[in-house]
């Protein structure tokens, strides 16, 4: 029993050796990277601080709707909204002292089908 235990314990260490080991030919292959004509500068929070009312908005978009999330700095979504867009602005205000009283850091992430942005803005 203990030669046969012994037999198993080599062989799948040799087959985790082998799987380690990756020969010169197998070189992985270099990521891809997602080229977004969508430039940051683009995006705006304002006023940033606030008082719990701030306009975000994205210039130059290709998309029709985007998603707008609020997130706490723990990472609860405590708000969510999906605009659309007029001309070539998508635009809205955002009244948070409806949804949290808490004053602090939150992060604002929009994202469209081609394009995703996370800004912080600080509620006084």
């Amino acid at each position: 029993m203990k030669q046969f235990l012994l037999t198993i314990l080599v062989s799948f260490s040799l087959v985790a050796v082998q799987a380690q080991e990756q020969p010169a030919a197998q070189k992985p292959e270099k990521e891809k990277t997602l080229t977004v004509n969508q430039d940051d500068k683009d995006f705006t929070i304002y006023p940033n601080p606030s008082n719990g009312v701030f306009t975000v908005s994205l210039a130059n978009m290709t998309s029709r709707k985007a998603d707008l999330r609020i997130m706490n700095v723990i990472g609860n979504e405590i708000y969510h909204e999906t605009i659309t867009r007029e001309n070539s602005v998508l635009s809205t205000t955002v009244d948070l002292s409806r949804y949290s009283k808490a004053k602090g850091l939150y992060y604002v992430k929009l994202e469209t089908d081609n394009f995703s942005v996370v800004r912080r803005v600080i509620v006084r």
